[in-house]
């Protein structure tokens, strides 16, 4: 396949790319941090941490306002409403809606428990926002049950998603190929190859020791060896506040993004 190529760290990829921080602070972007649940919050202050040294001009933090009580008030902390188990309600729709359209990305880092209500909300928001989004971690699995909804307007869309999320979605799409965690690394390429052709997504995952990024069908793989992270260390939120930072530095280049972070 003429669309797979590799990266180390001697030799990266997408060199012709500026994804440097803007000299002027006011010119690196907002973003909109979208996570949390009742008690459970902790993913989120450290990637809000994280996108704060990567150099954001405005970020935007958006709890379910279970954790009201929990916090001190902030000027970027914006609280929506929860519901009994204390994740985002349905009637925080027209809050997160709104935050979106007012930011030039979006981060939905999880940490946002398992409810129904809460995956109708979420989803809503990436179906329905136009902005560069990255979802991962557990709101990949609080989504998935909704993908019909969400897959086919999936442009703006970047999965940092482990592979058992992944067969879930395939699964749930029933797209006709299977994913399985021993197949040779050389046929998962060639199937979100395929995948990322026939879905305008971006997906990042991890497969054999490499990270391999794929979207409109090109794909790439970097080895784990050559990064600072390891199979497990990649899903704890730092990676995910590097691709959207650089999704902001480059909005219309997300295998870029994707790829080049993990460097970052």
């Amino acid at each position: 396949m003429n669309d797979w190529q590799t990266q180390t760290k001697k030799q990266p990829l997408f060199t012709d790319l500026d994804f440097a921080p803007p000299e002027q602070k006011s010119r690196a972007g907002s973003l909109a941090l979208i996570g949390g649940s009742s008690g459970s919050f902790r993913t989120v202050a450290q990637t809000a941490e994280t996108l704060t040294q990567l150099g954001v001009s405005k970020l935007h933090i958006l709890l379910p306002d279970s954790l009201k009580k929990t916090l001190p008030p902030a000027p970027n902390i914006t609280f929506a409403p929860s519901e009994p188990s204390g994740g985002f309600s349905k009637s925080a729709e027209p809050i997160l809606q709104a935050a979106t359209a007012d930011t030039n990305a979006t981060l939905v880092i999880g940490d946002l428990g398992k409810n129904s209500t809460t995956a109708i909300a979420i989803s809503s928001v990436v179906k329905n926002t136009t902005a560069p989004t990255l979802i991962t971690r557990d709101a990949i699995d609080l989504i998935t049950p909704e993908a019909h909804s969400w897959i086919n307007n999936s442009a703006h869309l970047t999965l940092l998603i482990t592979l058992p999320q992944l067969q879930k979605l395939f699964r749930t799409i029933y797209y006709p190929r299977v994913i399985t965690l021993s197949q040779p690394t050389n046929q998962l390429i060639e199937t979100l190859h395929k995948f990322t052709i026939t879905y305008p997504i971006t997906i990042a995952t991890t497969h054999n020791d490499q990270y391999i990024t794929s979207s409109a069908g090109q794909v790439t793989t970097t080895p784990l060896s050559d990064t600072n992270y390891s199979p497990l260390s990649i899903w704890q939120g730092d990676l995910a506040a590097k691709i959207a930072v650089h999704t902001l530095r480059q909005p219309t280049q997300p295998l870029a993004s994707a790829t080049t972070a993990i460097f970052a």
